[in-house]
């Protein structure tokens, strides 16, 4: 296959101080329950109340060595989390946006445990223990604040060198007539690789606490943030196909015959698509895993379809190459691809 020349991309500017700055609220929430159920710990009951109806009062309870690990290890994971998005510059073009959020969860978190532990302390009996509305106004206006303190602490976003405003256009492969031709690649998602991990820490976490509902979505969820974390792209004859490595079903094929026009962008997943995964947005769709080079594709009803995927480059002048020759041989020439499903 004849090579295609991807122009070269300045690299990205990574600053690991925001990470730090990403994770250090959650950080202090954990510590802070740590340190106000260690200073209440001989005058809340056992086990103590942790769910409250409408009107506040009690109607769940667990033991306090559980509360503590689940309020303090949630807090821990969900930050690692936010930290190593950004880290790995997976929230360019929205960063301000991605630890302003994080701030204030970090915030209403922190402050409805604390809240908790406070109505229980020096309660005889957890059933009788009540949760003030109060207290969520209270907690409101710490995310609020605790946002704002976020995003001041962000610095401003920055536009990445790398982003261009659509796809670039990509010259088609010379192709000899008859010549076969596929290229495929996997592309992971870190964004996924690490969620799943979190997710089963979590779901142990509630299973130590003997919340088994709690635990079996966590772990379903880790299963399958662990069973998408990659798909394998492939460009070949029947067209474009995106596919689990590990599953046969969902698969996603677009065939030539929709191909208009193959081209390279540039991604931000948070501020292109608003996350990651399998994303629709007005005129556009895709399978966005990742931020950098992705293979888009001009579709004959109008939409753009992207994946993100190294070597997009050539992956697009093959496809140019093929759709033209299908144009050219007219319609119900070359094989029939088989079903899946359609963007």
């Amino acid at each position: 296959m004849n090579a295609v020349h991807t122009p070269s991309v300045p690299p990205v500017a990574r600053r690991p101080w925001r990470a730090l700055v990403a994770v250090l609220p959650f950080v202090l929430a954990a510590v802070a329950v740590a340190a106000v159920f260690r200073a209440l710990r001989d005058r809340i009951p056992e086990p103590l109340a942790v769910h409250f109806t409408p009107g506040g009062a009690s109607d769940g309870f667990v033991e306090g060595s559980g509360f503590l690990t689940i309020c303090m290890g949630m807090p821990l994971v969900f930050g690692a989390v936010i930290g190593v998005l950004v880290l790995r510059d997976e929230a360019a073009g929205a960063l301000r946006w991605v630890i302003s959020v994080g701030y204030g969860l970090a915030g209403a978190f922190g402050c409805l445990t604390v809240s908790t532990l406070l109505v229980n302390a020096d309660a005889g009996d957890a059933s009788a223990v009540r949760f003030p509305p109060a207290h969520l106004g209270v907690a409101l206006g710490v995310a609020v604040a605790s946002g704002a303190v976020g995003r001041l602490c962000a610095g401003r976003d920055r536009v990445r060198a790398d982003k261009v405003a659509g796809p670039a256009r990509t010259t088609p492969l010379a192709l000899a007539d008859g010549e076969a031709a596929g290229w495929s690649r996997t592309v992971g998602s870190p964004v996924l690789v690490v969620l799943g991990p979190g997710f089963l820490g979590v779901g142990v976490l509630f299973g130590l606490t003997g919340n088994w509902v709690g635990a079996v979505a966590f772990a379903v969820a880790s299963l399958s943030s662990v069973a998408f974390a990659g798909v394998r792209v492939t460009a070949d004859h029947r067209g474009l196909t995106v596919a689990s490595p590990l599953v046969p079903r969902p698969r996603l094929r677009i065939p030539l015959a929709r191909v208009v026009e193959a081209g390279v962008q540039q991604i931000s997943p948070l501020a292109d698509f608003g996350g990651w995964g399998y994303r629709l947005r007005s005129g556009r769709s895709g399978i966005v895993l990742r931020t950098g080079e992705a293979l888009a594709l001009r579709l004959t009803n109008g939409r753009v379809f992207v994946v993100t995927v190294d070597d997009a480059a050539t992956a697009a002048a093959l496809l140019n190459a093929l759709a033209a020759r299908a144009r050219t041989a007219g319609p119900g020439a070359g094989p029939v691809s088989d079903s899946g499903q359609g963007v």
